[in-house]
């Protein structure tokens, strides 16, 4: 079966790893064709990945693709290609509705209500029920553009508009929203606090998973606990520890300020501890952290020794095949570049005072394997580089 992944975010070229770690992890080849478009052609898909990730904002299944053209023209590809039939039920009709959605400036000339109305009279002929509401399917067309996302991609990418239309789900809206599970929503806050979104990617690059099929993961900078929080949805047992009292103590408060407002949360230990020395009771596959950081700690040698005692720490505890994703302070200048369409060489960019050619190195000489790198552009004169690495055996 032929599907196609959305990716939603400010970060696609992040959300997109996050969602190629999944597939990967589940033997699902994918293909990029578009920043925001995954293909993928497999009859084992695990439709729990949409749930999982923290950006996929369409899993359409089916359906087709083809170049930007006019309403009429597109009206007429869609009608004469095979309509999904509704799945036989014995407790009732199935139910859909029609969304056409745009992304990146998609959607130029098209009629969104003509494609509703003349979609939704041919799904009605075929069986189904509509419901506008809580439709159990959706029938979705998305218009793909061309504009360049606000945050830019290292590597060149097809970017020509399209159309593509398919079936899909609609998401589980059972957990509190992302909104709901940001910092300042929470019990205990800080401005330092991580992004839910940019949290739940990292606890998905680190993929926790333990060889018996347990799912668990460390971090030894938690902070107010936000990639605790993440992992807890995800069912991952977690281990989270900081030095700083005040922030454990706000840790467990907003842990259980989650657990009061969600069911089923995986276990979650907290306690006050060094990163540079901690030990858990038995290794674990996967590490993700976000060091402290001030406004100009890219160009600033503090904080280095400490993120190169965790990293050091973490993989004496780490099992042999473990990842491990932190985010590092990083000069905006290489992504404002990237935006001016320069080419940049990101070695000669600095972080915690040190190129990061050199910092590179470190890191692997405190036993991690840098894969691969994303800049993420948090405000005008701050980006943060995620890091995805695996533990040198």
């Amino acid at each position: 079966m032929q599907a196609r992944i959305i990716v939603g975010g400010w970060h696609p070229a992040l959300h997109r790893l996050e969602v190629q770690t999944l597939l990967e992890a589940a033997g699902v080849e994918s293909e990029v064709e578009h920043p925001r478009v995954l293909r993928v052609d497999s009859d084992d898909l695990d439709v729990d990945i949409v749930g999982r990730c923290s950006s996929i904002t369409r899993w359409l299944l089916g359906g087709g693709r083809v170049d930007h053209m006019d309403t009429e023209a597109l009206l007429d590809t869609i009608l004469a290609a095979p309509g999904p039939a509704p799945p036989e039920s014995d407790d009732r009709q199935q139910s859909i509705a029609v969304r056409v959605e745009n992304i990146d400036g998609g959607g130029v000339g098209i009629s969104h209500s003509t494609l509703i109305l003349e979609l939704g009279a041919r799904l009605a002929t075929m069986g189904w029920a509509f419901d506008l509401q809580a439709p159990d399917y959706e029938f979705v067309v998305v218009c793909v553009g061309e504009e360049q996302a606000q945050h830019p991609e290292i590597e060149q990418l097809p970017r020509e508009a399209h159309i593509l239309w398919g079936l899909s789900q609609p998401a589980d809206s059972t957990s509190i929203t992302w909104q709901e599970r940001t910092g300042p929503m929470r019990p205990f806050f800080k401005p330092v606090g991580l992004d839910p979104r940019i949290a739940r990617a990292m606890v998905n690059l680190a993929h926790p998973h333990m060889p018996d099929g347990r799912l668990a993961l460390a971090d030894p900078l938690c902070g107010t606990g936000g990639i605790l929080i993440e992992a807890a949805l995800l069912g991952v047992h977690s281990y989270g520890s900081d030095l700083d009292e005040e922030m454990v103590e706000g840790t467990q408060r907003n842990l259980d300020w989650l657990w009061n407002e969600q069911d089923e949360l995986a276990a979650v230990t907290t306690e006050v501890d060094d990163a540079l020395d901690f030990t858990l009771d038995e290794p674990v596959p996967a590490f993700a952290f976000d060091p402290p950081y001030g406004r100009n700690s890219w160009q600033s040698e503090d904080g280095r020794e400490l993120l190169l005692g965790t990293l050091a720490r973490c993989f004496e505890n780490a099992t042999d095949d473990a990842r491990l994703v932190t985010l590092l302070p990083w000069p905006a200048e290489h992504v404002a570049a990237m935006r001016a369409g320069k080419v940049v060489d990101m070695d000669e960019f600095h972080t915690y005072g040190t190129e990061w050619a050199r910092m590179r190195e470190l890191i692997e000489s405190c036993g991690w394997t840098v894969l691969t790198t994303v800049p993420i552009s948090v405000h005008g004169s701050l980006s943060r580089l995620l890091v995805m690495c695996e533990r040198r055996r």
